[in-house]
């Protein structure tokens, strides 16, 4: 027999046999456990029931928290569509200084993580925040005319939160267009406000609507913030109302509920797949490079630069001001005196063995999440982009299912899957593992299919012709090319599963408790500023990372 043949024959089946592994492991980590949130949504003690489901529709409280998280939703994305595009376009397209630094302030709600947000900008405008008491003493009122907790306040916070992907994803398309449209306009006459608004807008609007989607599906699925900011003034979404049920506890219903959510978010993700496969009759970049135009802003220049400046500073540097000062107090509410300041809040987290404990905890579920789910990823990408074989691109797609399933839907569906014979994980710190794998399965996927695209096959085939294996073509040439993606790739899964909450707070028990679990406890229980102080140390861990991923990815990737 030819040896080669042998070798190729070898490498077949050991990649068929890899292949075989993740189908299993698909089949038992997500295909599984959310098939039976499906299967219970329409059960009952009889059978097959849409029971369930007229029982959303049947109760008043059901009918509100479906409402209130659609137009919650919409509101907010509203606010991130104008905001982010005006913002993109202030800095992409005029003549602002300090581009870099206002693109980097802009971004950093984009790191923050949205229930510490939240209780950040409680801090800010609750009845004895720092902005509400400083209105009362200069105007003499006995209360501010706001109320954070409320639906406004969720309204504001979510968008506050989620403005950044607008943000993102239009500076991205003002950045590649081909300006050579603009200059046709321009040269036909057009002022630069009437080529904004024929040409420009025009151009955009995919990024736009794509990114719009995207910010409403955040919206419609976050749990922190309608959490810390709607349960005290019993304002429910369905993200809310899904722990309510679970607490009650009501399954069938809870299950009902996550499938209606998960429509509802899988429907605006679908529809920007399509859009983003049919931006061919949208071809704004051209082969030639693009140097986007800068309108001369002329003497608004510096008053435009002040308000970009106070609004980054207002969207993410004073909310992360106010947690850190709030640590230090040493009772909220306390006047801003130096005699009211302490540092013993960090002395009593430092030394609390609940906190050390969700520390190690969270630190090994990021780590333990990252990995596998990078490695997975990794093999699931290359079998689909770059061995295509048959059978890996299903592989990919049921990895990335998970991308339109809400927290919520997922954490039920470990609850369902794992607490019941022959294999029992609910209640250990295993079941926030496997909720883990699920949900950042996607972003491995993902990062690992944009890399690989990058690596062309001939570096392989040299290998092969040169007698290499598929094993050790792994390991000699691809590992080591696509290795700072597979790093960058690692650290994006492991920041937002440190920092996780919507699916622990609903998996965790005693000696299982995570970092955010232990945060949302404690504001709950009204511990303000020992919950700052944990949250502080979580944000400068975040930060850093954040940091990391910049170098790694020399400035394209953000966490």
């Amino acid at each position: 027999m030819n040896p080669d043949t042998a070798i190729t024959r070898r490498s077949i089946d050991v990649r068929y046999v890899f292949m075989a592994i993740v189908g299993l492991f698909f089949l038992a980590v997500i295909v599984y456990p959310l098939s039976l949130v499906m299967i219970k949504s329409f059960s009952s003690e009889a059978g097959f029931t849409l029971e369930n489901y007229a029982k959303i529709f049947s109760q008043d409280a059901n009918i509100r928290a479906l409402w209130n998280s659609i137009w919650v939703s919409c509101l907010s994305t509203l606010i991130c569509v104008a905001a982010g595009t005006i913002l993109a376009m202030l800095i992409v397209r005029t003549d602002i200084p300090y581009k870099s630094w206002l693109r980097m302030l802009l971004l950093l709600p984009y790191g923050i993580p949205p229930f510490i947000g939240a209780m950040a900008w409680a801090q800010l405008f609750g009845p004895v925040g720092y902005v509400s008491k400083l209105y009362m003493n200069i105007t003499g009122a006995m209360f501010a005319p706001w109320n954070i907790y409320s639906a406004g306040g969720v309204v504001l916070v979510l968008a506050v939160y989620q403005f950044p992907v607008v943000f993102i994803t239009v500076s991205g398309a003002l950045g590649r267009i081909d300006t050579s449209l603009e200059e046709a306009a321009r040269m036909s006459g057009a002022g630069p406000f009437r080529t904004l608004i024929d040409v420009t807008l025009p151009l955009i609007t995919p990024a736009i609507t794509a990114s719009a989607l995207l910010a409403f599906v955040g919206c419609i699925s976050n749990f922190g913030i309608p959490a810390l900011l709607g349960f005290r003034a019993r304002f429910f979404v369905l993200t809310t109302r899904i722990y309510s049920a679970l607490s009650i506890p009501d399954m069938p219903l809870a299950t009902a509920m996550a499938v209606l959510l998960a429509v509802i978010s899988g429907i605006p993700l679908i529809l920007e797949r399509r859009l983003e496969r049919g931006q061919s009759k949208y071809t704004v970049i051209s082969g030639k490079s693009v140097r986007p135009q800068t309108m001369n802003l002329g003497g608004w220049r510096i008053p435009v630069f002040v308000l970009v400046v106070l609004v980054a500073l207002f969207a993410g540097v004073v909310p992360l001001l106010s947690m850190l000062l709030t640590s230090f107090l040493k009772y909220w509410g306390a006047p801003l005196e130096m005699t009211n300041m302490t540092s013993s809040h960090y002395k009593y987290i430092l030394n609390l063995p609940m906190v050390a404990r969700a520390f190690k905890n969270s630190l090994f579920l990021a780590v333990s999440a990252a990995t596998i789910t990078m490695a997975v990823g990794a093999l699931v990408s290359y079998m689909s982009v770059r061995a295509k074989i048959k059978g890996a691109r299903t592989l990919d797609f049921i990895g990335t299912i998970p991308y339109a399933v809400p927290c919520t839907m997922v954490a039920i569906a470990m609850i369902l899957a794992w607490s019941r014979p022959p294999v029992v994980l609910y209640g250990t710190i295993w079941v926030i593992l496997a909720a883990y794998l699920v949900r950042y399965m996607p972003f491995s996927i993902r990062t690992t299919n944009a890399t690989l695209q990058q690596v062309h096959v001939s570096l392989e085939e040299a290998a092969r012709v040169s007698g290499a294996g598929w094993t050790q073509t792994m390991r000699d040439i691809v590992m080591p090319l696509i290795r700072p993606g597979l790093v960058a790739g690692w650290i994006l899964v492991f920041m937002p599963a440190l920092r996780e909450l919507t699916m622990s707070v609903l998996l965790w028990s005693q000696g299982a408790e995570t970092m955010g679990v232990v945060i949302y406890n404690m504001q709950d229980a009204g511990y303000t500023q020992i919950a700052a102080a944990l949250s502080t140390l979580v944000l400068l861990v975040i930060l850093a990372g954040n940091a990391v991923v910049r170098k790694l990815s020399k400035g394209e990737i953000s966490i």
